[in-house]
């Protein structure tokens, strides 16, 4: 018998056409760790009986399911994940090697792509290993930290939530080819702090930028003969926020801070050269700071400032994000 080992694990994934629809995998997927969590509450009705045992009889009731998975971002990796927390677009423009992915963020569309999820011990998977396969994988948090400490990779944490049972895998489906990945780095990073045209203004001063996205699923439990949700909703407004750490070195923010006026970020991440650009990821905040602190760090006064959402006329909305990498599809 062969142990399940963690250095064995491996994921793959495929985009859904239809929501819940059980796919066959059509790529590997990375990161340094992956988690899923299974709660299968227990219909455990206490009777009276006369007698001090009250516990008579045990079913199967409502169940849900968290996939996680967390690491170092790669330029590729930040195609499918745009597809799951942003907006679809499944195919790259761009006539050279380089191909651009300018992400649809819907005001009006529940548009975001989910996920079918294959995940196990690729040695070890069997009928009595068996892995996880989940279908109907939402997207509900995004987490994105640039930073140049430890090696500066860009980091992520992602969190799904299921509309679907865990089911037992035993053995993997599909022939996936590996891909070649390029990790992203904060030492590739610059953030632009503007009042007017964004990525005007780039600010050394900053010293880190934390994201999350929560686009505040929910899921439904229709019946439907299942113990699972019968699908994932998004019935509320999607919600970010960002953390910035920023030396004291003048009082500029502060003053944004007082006056709530609205500040334009961008997070901007470039990698080597690609055809006639280079790997790049745009993230493009629109907000307002909402809290201030005051922090010491190796003897240098840091202000923390957070910023979130405000509608931009001009652009519609309160973000925008573009990846370039070498995928010329996802699909």
């Amino acid at each position: 018998m062969v142990q399940a080992l963690r250095t064995f694990t491996s994921a793959r994934a495929a985009f859904e056409a239809t929501r819940g629809t059980d796919l066959t995998p059509t790529r590997l997927i990375y990161a340094e760790e992956f988690s899923t969590a299974q709660t299968l509450r227990t219909v455990r009705p206490e009777e009276l009986r006369a007698s001090y045992e009250g516990w008579f009889s045990a079913s199967p009731g409502v169940e849900t399911n968290i996939f996680n998975m967390s690491g170092r971002l790669t330029f590729n990796q930040a195609v499918l994940f745009g597809n799951l927390f942003f907006g679809p677009v499944l195919t790259g423009v761009g006539g050279a090697a380089d191909k651009t992915y300018t992400f649809p963020i819907s005001n009006v569309l529940d548009n975001v792509k989910t996920w079918t999820v294959q995940l196990g011990d690729a040695q070890a998977i069997s009928a009595s290993v068996p892995g996880t396969k989940l279908n109907y994988c939402m997207g509900s948090t995004l987490n994105y930290h640039w930073e140049k400490n430890d090696d500066g990779a860009v980091l992520f944490n992602l969190e799904f939530l299921a509309a679907s049972t865990a089911a037992q895998l035993t053995t993997f489906t599909g022939a996936l080819s590996d891909l070649v990945h390029i990790a992203a780095s904060s030492a590739g990073t610059t953030v632009y702090l503007d009042a007017a045209t964004i990525g005007t203004t780039p600010d050394t001063n900053v010293k880190s930028v934390d994201f999350t996205l929560d686009l505040q699923p929910t899921p439904y439990y229709g019946l439907n003969g299942s113990q699972a949700a019968t699908a994932v909703y998004r019935p509320n407004h999607r919600a970010w926020t960002a953390t910035i750490v920023r030396s004291y070195i003048n009082d500029t923010e502060w003053d944004v801070y007082v006056s709530k006026a609205e500040r334009k970020v961008r997070i901007r991440t470039l990698g080597p050269a690609l055809g006639g650009a280079n790997y790049k990821i745009d993230l493009d905040l629109y907000g307002v700071y909402t809290d201030r602190t005051w922090s010491e760090s190796d003897g240098v006064i840091e202000e923390t400032l957070t910023l979130e959402p405000f509608y931009d006329t001009g652009i519609s909305g309160s973000m925008a994000h573009v990846v370039v990498s070498s995928e010329a599809t996802v699909t």
